[in-house]
């Protein structure tokens, strides 16, 4: 009975997902909090995932004399009296940051699990960008201060009220110059202390620091429905496996949404004459698929996924059948609904020489056509190719692998 109890609580602090079998390069999420953490931080996330080769990088004594510094000054945050004090110890310094990627990476040399996980799980999946001329260690060293980075973007959002790159719809939930607001990340330093008990593990404490201010926050979207092949996607995933595309001009349909601008209103009305549009386009057989993209973005803290209502929509007032449908419940831009789709596309088995279009009003498409400049500025490239322009309202594109690249100040769809 005890051991029983003992995997319930950790299941229940997401932790029971650091040991896996030897050799499992690619684990899968054990549930929302894992799903945050791949998406965020994957570089991290593998090597949360296998414990003993953690313990062998973090058993070199330079890296165990930075995890002992950094987790002293996080258990000393026991006697913080403002906000500042707390988010220094929270956060990683900028000399740890680069040290410590440093100090990891250089173990390639010399460590043939650390070498294979590079090369067979982190290099692959493009999440740091397309692996040019960049060796395993560079690759590793790049991620790793990525994720570092992005940790600390998180504490300063979520923990300090730093503004977000879109602060009408991403900020945080509370008044940061509330006596009562101390006590709450009093509270969450005492949680986190609980998952890492001591300085052999503070390799994930800011990390997961950076979790439980999500979560306090509400802000869990990049976890939201997944894991989707198994669940809101699967039976078009499956209907993709049988379709031939030969028979269609377009591969898919991605249908742009429209937020709600009032609280309480599921779909907007511009939602719905674009859903109106893709369902056209779906019976004059332009494509066998739809994507419908829009997470919980507007108003600020919605309760509804846009894209969820437009598949509502789509089912029981157009008659779309399910399996032509696919949804994108995560993305708040629209650089990240062409993004998202890419990844689709990418991932889902889709014919890579087939063109997609997207639909949705004539402004929008014309904005569309103009975003290329916007996708470096917010995201650091390009995940699309753009074809003709067939009508007002719809224009050709295809994916590109940059798509896979993480975005790292966007923790709610990264």
């Amino acid at each position: 009975m005890t051991g029983i109890i003992k995997k319930i609580i950790l299941l229940t602090l997401g932790i029971c997902g650091m040991h896996i079998s030897k050799g499992q390069l690619k684990p899968n999420p054990a549930g929302p909090q894992d799903w945050v953490i791949r998406k965020n931080y994957y570089a991290s996330y593998l090597l949360l995932k296998d414990s003993a080769l953690t313990q062998q990088l973090c058993a070199s004594p330079a890296v165990s004399a930075l995890l002992n510094q950094r987790f002293d000054r996080f258990k000393r945050s026991d006697h913080c009296a403002d906000l500042s004090c707390f988010l220094e110890a929270f956060k990683w310094k900028n000399s740890e940051i680069e040290l410590m990627a440093e100090q990891i990476s250089s173990q390639i040399k010399g460590n043939r699990k650390l070498e294979e996980l590079v090369e067979s799980a982190l290099m692959p999946s493009k999440t740091y960008g397309i692996p040019r001329d960049e060796t395993a260690k560079m690759y590793l060293k790049k991620a790793l201060l990525q994720d570092f980075g992005a940790m600390n973007y998180v504490v300063d959002v979520y923990g300090g009220g730093k503004k977000p790159n879109y602060p009408k719809i991403d900020s945080i939930s509370f008044d940061v110059n509330r006596k009562a607001y101390l006590q709450l990340l009093d509270d969450i330093r005492q949680d986190v202390l609980k998952d890492i008990p001591t300085g052999k593990e503070a390799l994930f404490m800011t990390m997961m620091t950076a979790v439980r201010l999500l979560e306090i926050n509400e802000r869990w979207d990049a976890a939201q429905l997944e894991p989707l092949i198994a669940q809101e996607n699967k039976k078009a995933f499956e209907q993709v496996k049988k379709t031939d595309f030969s028979a269609y001009p377009y591969s898919l349909l991605l249908t742009l949404g429209a937020g709600p601008e009032n609280y309480g209103q599921p779909i907007s009305p511009g939602g719905m004459l674009r859903a109106r549009m893709a369902a056209r386009s779906y019976f004059e057989k332009l494509a066998p698929f739809i994507v419908l993209s829009g997470g919980k973005v507007h108003p600020y803290k919605t309760a509804y996924i846009e894209a969820i209502e437009m598949k509502k929509y789509l089912i029981n007032v157009m008659g779309v059948p399910e399996q032509a449908i696919l949804i994108d419940p995560h993305a708040r831009h629209t650089t990240t609904n062409l993004r998202n789709t890419a990844r689709i596309l990418l991932n889902y088995g889709f014919p890579k020489d087939k063109f997609a279009i997207v639909n949705s009003s004539k402004a929008h498409i014309d904005a569309v056509e103009k975003m290329a400049d916007r996708c470096i500025r917010e995201l650091g490239y390009v995940p699309y190719s753009l074809g003709k322009r067939i009508s007002d309202v719809i224009i050709e594109f295809q994916a590109k692998e940059e798509a896979f690249t993480i975005d790292p100040d966007e923790p709610l769809d990264p």
